[in-house]
């Protein structure tokens, strides 16, 4: 199992200077990093990644690319080029994702089952990444999720479990792990305060600062032996390299990673 960083805590510093990210990621002590499409050749992405000592955990992009083939394809190729084999998507396709209806997902579900498919020919999973509100009741108690689950094969579409997105969800991110093992096998490790019974995300803070039920979470993905487990956090209050340094520290001194 290898530790990951999403980029995103950077901010915009990764399109700017993505040479020096890396290095400050790597001294934070991560052995890889979670990027999307970038503008160089992959030649010259995997080169950086190798200089630093550091591997591509995965791409992350929208869902405009999955419904776009020359898109997909284009992300594929160099993901594959780079050594990745995760291609995370966040949404669904609606307007405001937030807003997505019943019959929102189950047309992007046929999208991602057959993206699921093409991505197979390169190696590559796709990965849904899961947040609050995949968990909002749509009606009758039908959640997004459970549709997301229901028209999709295991086979085609495997799950980016965010455990932060779960807990501010009302889900009980060990319980979702467990129930939906044949479809984790990539994890994002986030922290921070919400509030669950209004599925509302209120901070995003370091590994260990915040209450989502890190550990528990734990129990439910060691076994599962993932590749790759990421931290993310979306925005940070502190020096960003600091940051990913205490992130880093409280997973691998705390969580087993």
């Amino acid at each position: 199992m290898k530790l990951g960083i999403q980029l995103i805590v950077f901010g915009k510093r990764p399109s700017e200077d993505l040479p020096g990210v890396l290095a400050d990621v790597k001294a934070a002590g991560y052995d890889g990093a979670e990027i999307g499409l970038r503008p160089e050749p992959a030649s010259e992405v995997l080169a950086l990644f190798k200089k630093t000592g550091l591997e591509v955990s995965g791409y992350h992009t929208g869902f405009a690319t999955f419904a776009n083939p020359e898109e997909l394809k284009k992300h594929a190729e160099q993901l594959q080029a780079v050594g990745g084999k995760f291609l995370m998507c966040s949404g669904v396709g609606s307007k405001g994702w937030r807003d997505a209806t019943i019959e929102d997902y189950k047309r992007s579900c046929e999208v991602f089952e057959s993206a699921g498919q093409a991505l197979a020919d390169f190696g590559i999973h796709f990965c849904y990444h899961n947040h609050e509100w995949e968990f909002y009741d749509l009606g009758d108690g039908v959640t997004g999720m459970d549709l997301l689950t229901e028209n999709t094969t295991a086979k085609n579409v495997k799950f980016c479990m965010d455990v932060y997105w779960l807990a501010c969800g009302g889900a009980d991110p060990k319980a979702f792990v467990e129930a939906h093992a044949d479809r984790g096998v990539y994890f994002h490790l986030k922290d921070g305060t919400y509030d669950a019974i209004r599925q509302k995300p209120l901070t995003f803070v370091e590994l260990g600062r915040g209450t989502v039920p890190l550990a528990s979470a734990m129990e439910a993905i060691l076994p599962l032996n993932p590749e790759w487990v990421v931290t993310e956090q979306d925005n940070t209050l502190i020096e960003p390299a600091e940051s990913a340094r205490i992130s880093a520290a409280f997973a691998r001194t705390r969580l087993g990673i």
